[in-house]
């Protein structure tokens, strides 16, 4: 409770028995530099009671220092525990002031709506429940990131043969028909190196082609076979692709020609910003720092490691250790910046240490 200040012309008083709860004089708005006397002075007392949704629970550190609307500990109430992690990818938290039951795996869903078993389905690759809960696949489909698709066209064996994927087209076992095989020697062409058979191409037989994936015939001469080794910078991808000066053919899923100006191959973490990234600050897998420090994030600027604390949140102790270790938002020991601290019970709001007028009522002013 408040206490309550008189104030009149024999000076200030208490109206109750003495409390010791600070005092602060804050001049009348009219009153200038005037120090002819204390009739527009108003008595303001460090506010030591909670505002909505705020609240001093048991294990409160400081007055105020819990937010019912989000706390997991004190959800609505002081004592009142969400249950937290739970079973298959999902957790409980505090929402609004109500425990709520939420997936936390990426692509998981709670289809079966039955919480105790948790978000039991990966909706990036279940065919029945794929990119949500009860969208169900063609049959023959199947479902990956979300989508369903043919796995026989995305491996452009758009046709099939005895049940099997296959592409009539380049399938030199299935030739423009199934079960048209073609001779790899074929006695009515001219014999190839030894590095070349004849196979199927646009559904005929009898083409020239390499035995390796990786080699090509870029010069259309069989007489020197495949004399192009593929994956190079000269032959990245193709024949004729060739990295421009400063690349480096890679492999992504496809081979290409990287990495991006500004960028240096990492090998197989694949190509990095060396200035920018903390994982690889200055040079490839230098990682800077911090991670899992609480509430700090390591950073890299111009190839130097660095970091910060999160908003609101400040290491006072000078404890690399523990991170920011400090809420300047409710620490009434350091409110709003390390060291500044409020009278003792007084409330620290959004780093302010609250007072109001102390015949006012509980309204909080920010001093």
């Amino acid at each position: 409770m408040l206490a309550s200040c008189v104030t009149s012309k024999i000076g200030t008083y208490w109206e109750d028995p003495p409390i010791e709860t600070p005092t602060f004089e804050l001049p009348d708005a009219d009153s200038g530099d005037d120090d002819s006397g204390d009739a527009g002075e108003v008595m303001m007392c460090a506010v030591t009671t909670c505002s909505l949704p705020w609240a001093t629970c048991d294990a409160s550190r400081f007055p105020c220092d819990v937010n019912l609307q989000n706390d997991n500990e004190n959800c609505g109430t002081c004592g009142n525990r969400c249950k937290g992690p739970s079973a298959g990818n999902s957790t409980w938290t505090c929402f609004e002031g109500d425990c709520a039951f939420s997936c936390t795996g990426i692509g998981f869903r709670n289809c079966d709506g039955d919480t105790e078993n948790g978000c039991e389905t990966s909706v990036r690759y279940d065919p029945k429940n794929c990119g949500a809960c009860g969208r169900e696949c063609p049959a023959g489909q199947e479902c990956t990131e979300g989508t369903c698709y043919d796995p026989c066209i995305v491996a452009n064996r758009p046709d099939t043969c005895n049940g099997e994927c296959t592409n009539l087209k380049t399938d030199s076992s299935n030739c423009g028909t199934c079960g048209n095989k073609c001779d790899p020697k074929d006695p009515t062409k001219p014999a190839l190196p030894s590095d070349m058979h004849y196979g199927c191409s646009q559904g005929t037989c009898g083409n020239a082609q390499c035995n390796s994936s990786t080699k090509r015939d870029c010069n259309n001469d069989v007489s020197d076979g495949c004399e192009v080794t593929l994956h190079t910078n000269d032959h990245c991808n193709d024949c004729n692709d060739k990295c421009p000066a400063g690349k480096t053919c890679m492999y992504n899923g496809v081979y290409y020609c990287g990495c991006a100006d500004g960028e240096t191959n990492c090998g197989v973490e694949g190509c990095k910003q060396l200035d920018d990234d903390p994982l690889h600050c200055g040079g490839c897998n230098r990682v800077c720092p911090g991670n899992g420090r609480p509430h700090f994030t390591p950073s890299c600027s111009l190839g130097v490691c660095g970091g910060a604390c999160a908003e609101h949140y400040a290491d006072c102790d000078g404890i690399v250790s523990n991170g920011c270790e400090v809420n300047t938002r409710v620490d009434n020991t350091n409110c709003g910046a390390c060291g500044n601290a409020c009278a003792k019970d007084q409330v620290c709001s959004e780093g302010r240490c609250l007072v109001t007028p102390c015949d006012a009522g509980p309204g909080p002013i920010a001093k």
